[in-house]
């Protein structure tokens, strides 16, 4: 029984992976908690890079992803598609520490610059009009930061609205 159901689900795999996206670029807008814009080509059938200019963390940082597309359900009359893949990212940000003089009870704070970079995840579950060339998702990219606020810090999650413009 073990046999035939890993059997199964091992030629379910197989079949999910001869579908594939029907365009070459897209262009889009991100509105969430990292706000941005992206440009996502694809590189094979079901594997695409994407470059987004974001703002996150209180700074600008541009984040590149290798995505791998799979489709989302198990026929393919729905154009939706379940997008995962992994990235960097590196920016700069700005941030204010607090100077503190207790025996005159005053304080002001001091703005420096830092340098944002780290690893990306990215999950995805989008989309595609039929009859418009247009592809809305909603995304998670979870991110490991490297220099935030002294300390490596892992920000979950990040969710957010995408729209792409197809061509």
């Amino acid at each position: 029984m073990k046999k035939s159901i890993t059997l199964l689900f091992v030629s379910l795999l197989m079949i999910t992976t001869a579908f594939c996206q029907n365009y070459g670029q897209a262009v889009g807008l991100r509105l969430g908690a990292a706000n941005g814009i992206s440009y996502r080509r694809f590189l094979a059938a079901d594997m695409s890079s994407e470059f987004m200019l974001l703002a996150q963390n209180k700074g600008t940082v541009l984040t590149f992803l290798i995505e791998k597309h799979r489709p989302a359900l198990l026929f393919d009359d729905l154009n939706m598609m379940f997008i995962y893949g992994v990235g960097v990212h590196a920016g700069m940000a700005k941030r204010y520490r607090l100077h503190n003089d207790f025996s005159n009870y005053t304080y002001y704070y001091e703005r420096y610059h830092t340098v944002q970079l780290g690893f990306d995840a990215f999950a995805s579950l989008e989309y595609q009009m039929p009859r418009f060339p247009l592809a809305v998702s909603i995304e998670c990219k979870p991110y490991f930061e490297f220099f935030d606020k002294r300390f490596p810090c892992i920000h979950l999650p990040v969710i957010a609205f995408g729209a792409r413009y197809i061509f």
